[in-house]
């Protein structure tokens, strides 16, 4: 049993540290999700708890805002989308909502996958 925990988090950490850009970010980016939905047209639900959201892989093109929630609806929380919205105000473009993962590693968590475009 030892020897196949080292193994698993051995492979783990070879993955993680060589696999550049994770799952939700190639998803995000792939024809097959499309344009998109302007965040403030995009469909809100849950309220996040336990941890502050935050900003992740950020570029002046995309970004991703990882956070746990309470429900597991079809929106994201309103917070979440004004977070994006906010992020690429600063930038002096629109926010366009991508896709949504849930991750099993890193404590159930889920990451909302935004573009900034001009307008």
């Amino acid at each position: 049993m030892k020897h196949f925990s080292i193994l698993f988090t051995g492979a783990l950490l070879l993955t993680s540290a060589c696999s550049g850009p994770d799952v939700g970010t190639k998803l995000a980016s792939s024809k097959l999700v499309g344009d998109g939905t302007l965040a403030q047209e995009q469909q809100v639900e849950g309220k996040t708890i336990l941890m502050e959201p935050r900003v992740e892989d950020l570029t002046e093109k995309s970004f991703n805002i990882r956070y746990m929630e309470l429900s597991f609806g079809n929106g994201v929380p309103a917070n979440i989308r004004d977070l994006a919205i906010k992020q690429c105000k600063s930038l002096g473009k629109v926010a366009v909502y991508k896709t949504s993962t849930r991750g099993l590693i890193q404590g159930y968590t889920v990451k909302a996958y935004y573009e900034c475009i001009d307008r």
